[in-house]
């Protein structure tokens, strides 16, 4: 067969994380289920300032005192991190980008 096709990748999973008003980071579903959240597990939360990226990635343990929580719906409450970090406190979502020693890197949808 000579003839070529255009195979555009499609990715199965939607990672993403969301920004709001009041302070919380709300996960998507693909994340919660790929970290097993709904079992107790929890998130560590990073941030690269120049960058301007989230960073995530699963908590070395479930008694971690730096990990976040993760409700039943896939919110952080993150007041923590917006003061941190000076990220606005708006409707925003950040989309997966990359992967770095263990954390899932998420930047602003344009």
């Amino acid at each position: 067969m000579n003839q070529r096709f255009n195979i555009e990748e499609i990715p199965l999973v939607n990672l993403f994380v969301a920004t709001d008003k009041q302070r919380r980071l709300r996960l998507s579903s693909d994340i919660i289920a790929l970290y097993d959240l709904r079992n107790g597990n929890r998130v560590t939360l990073g941030y690269d300032r120049t960058a301007q990226v989230i960073a995530l990635r699963l908590a070395s343990s479930a008694s971690d005192p730096t990990a976040a929580n993760v409700d039943k719906r896939g919110y952080v409450s993150a007041a923590h991190f917006y003061r941190k970090t000076q990220i606005p406190q708006e409707a925003r979502r950040y989309v997966f980008i990359a992967d770095q020693d263990g954390w899932l890197l998420f930047g602003a949808e344009n």
